[in-house]
């Protein structure tokens, strides 16, 4: 695989370091007791998400918003809590959209990016199980976002540092691994990949695959 491949098929390492910038921000406001340093977070947070806009105008746009909330956030610092909250509530309700009729669910678009990059084609059996999850994603995305929002809304930050650093992503593995078992329970003939490479399968996927 070249080094364009590799770049291509995981996440930048950069919109990883911004990624465990923001709740580091968070955590260093929090020990230094000073709370306007988390307005760094929204211009770092449109840092990270421009890229993935498709036109400029869009991004000029997010990064104006980000700096201009900012200046917001000097004076309401809670304010910086909210993105995380908002993004997993918006992911939910997207996931719920894809249920429509003459969509494609996205747990079943995951599941055709997975076996396109693995070289197999997804059992025409499972149309109705990965329509069954992608609501349960949906649901699982909404409760992950309406804890990080209340606890935002409150402002109590060091519980919403170990909602969004540990809780959020210890539930969204422990949804993977229950879809997996769960699979292989549905599904006994069919060949599951181990939780490892499953994880590393869901990994691979970027929000760009997506538009294509």
């Amino acid at each position: 695989m070249s080094r364009h491949d590799r770049h291509a098929s995981g996440m930048p390492r950069w919109r990883l370091v911004a990624l465990a910038l923001y709740p580091g921000l968070v955590f260093a406001s929090l020990q230094l007791g000073r709370p306007e340093l988390r307005s760094l977070c929204l211009p770092l947070l449109a840092m990270l998400f421009a890229p993935l806009l498709p036109g400029r105008t869009g991004r000029i746009f997010l990064v104006g918003a980000a700096v201009a909330l900012a200046g917001i956030a000097l004076f309401a610092p809670a304010l910086a809590l909210w993105p995380p909250g908002m993004i997993f509530v918006a992911l939910g309700l997207w996931f719920t959209g894809t249920l429509r009729t003459g969509r494609t669910p996205v747990i079943q678009r995951f599941a055709e990016l997975v076996h396109a990059g693995n070289g197999t084609r997804p059992p025409a059996h499972a149309g109705r199980w990965l329509r069954a999850w992608t609501l349960a994603w949906a649901a699982v995305l909404v409760g992950i976002g309406a804890v990080a929002l209340w606890l935002a809304a409150l402002d109590r930050v060091q519980p919403w540092l170990v909602w969004v650093v540990a809780g959020a992503p210890l539930t969204m593995l422990a949804t993977l691994w229950l879809e997996l078992l769960l699979r292989r329970r549905a599904f006994p003939n069919d060949d599951h990949p181990g939780l490892i490479r499953f994880l590393l399968d869901v990994v691979r996927i970027q929000p760009h695959h997506f538009a294509r």
